[in-house]
């Protein structure tokens, strides 16, 4: 039995079809059962709060292995905490959890929520893996409203190079390591195989979606004042500029992981696009 919690995300909701895809026994965890339909009834579905010790007790009962995702939040640590030892309680033999390019290293926001969750995770004394993906490519760009409407792609990343991911490597990788030996103790950093700058990320927007699309390094401050004037939380805002601080420093860079994990080459931003560019500007118009 393979518990994943954050079972309806991205991330998560792959693992689940490709877990159950290989007759594997999965239980996903839930917090919003009205969410549990896109699973397309592949899991047992638990329904069950990161944020409530209480009452992941069920949810583990039973349960071999464990893939743990959290939403992004300044409360990450504390609701992956609840789920380790949930699992621990339980009896869990091997613990999978999602972090971050970069945790352990890049010292601010999300990237230190995760190494101190990792931290965690290490002190239980129950084999672990730990995931750290790269910026995903649904999240590429960040705005596809701006696209849509100024026909340009507005971030803070100069000429530096960016690295990214497709979910759906990162689910693959995950129903790989929950389910084969010899990935205990280990911390793999995902990326695809190549890494992009954001003109070079504009070009091939434009190719996918048949318009012109430029690409504008922006001042963080004006992203700030964009970014909060549409809504978005103060924390993301924040998290994104830092991510962006980051990029321009040059701390991006391409792993073979996922092909020395998977035997094949991680799909690229170009594929990426060609299923899924159409969709995004149509939501976004």
């Amino acid at each position: 039995m393979i518990v994943v919690t954050g079972a309806t995300g991205t991330v998560g909701s792959e693992t689940v079809r490709q877990l159950a895809g290989a007759h594997h026994q999965v239980r996903a965890l839930v917090r919003d059962p009205a969410k549990a339909a896109k699973l397309d009834g592949t899991a047992e579905v638990v329904v069950a709060d990161l944020a409530s010790p209480h009452s992941l007790a069920a949810a583990f009962v039973g349960a071999d292995r464990a893939f743990v995702i959290s939403p992004v939040t300044p409360e990450l640590g504390r609701l992956e905490a609840n789920a380790f030892r949930a699992a621990a309680e339980a009896g869990v033999r091997h613990i999978v959890k999602l972090s971050n390019f970069g945790a352990g290293s890049f010292p601010t926001s999300i990237w230190h929520w995760h190494q101190e969750s990792e931290n965690t995770l290490r002190g239980l004394g129950i084999p672990w893996t730990v995931l750290r993906p790269a910026r995903f490519m649904p999240d590429t760009p960040f705005s596809w409203t701006s696209v849509t409407g100024h026909g340009t792609i507005f971030e803070s990343t100069g000429d530096s190079l960016i690295t990214l991911i497709d979910p759906r490597d990162v689910a693959t990788v995950a129903a790989t390591v929950l389910t084969a030996p010899g990935h205990e103790g280990k911390t793999y950093e995902l990326t695809a195989a190549e890494a992009l700058t954001g003109t070079q990320i504009a070009q091939k927007v434009a190719v996918a979606i048949g318009r012109p699309v430029t690409f504008t390094d922006t001042l963080p401050d004006v992203l700030r004042e964009a970014m909060l004037a549409a809504g978005a939380p103060e924390f993301i805002t924040e998290m994104v500029l830092q991510y962006f601080t980051l990029v321009r420093q040059g701390r991006m860079h391409v792993t073979t992981t996922v092909a020395d994990l998977l035997g094949r080459s991680p799909r690229s931003y170009d594929e990426w696009l060609q299923e899924n560019a159409q969709a995004r500007i149509q939501h976004a118009a």
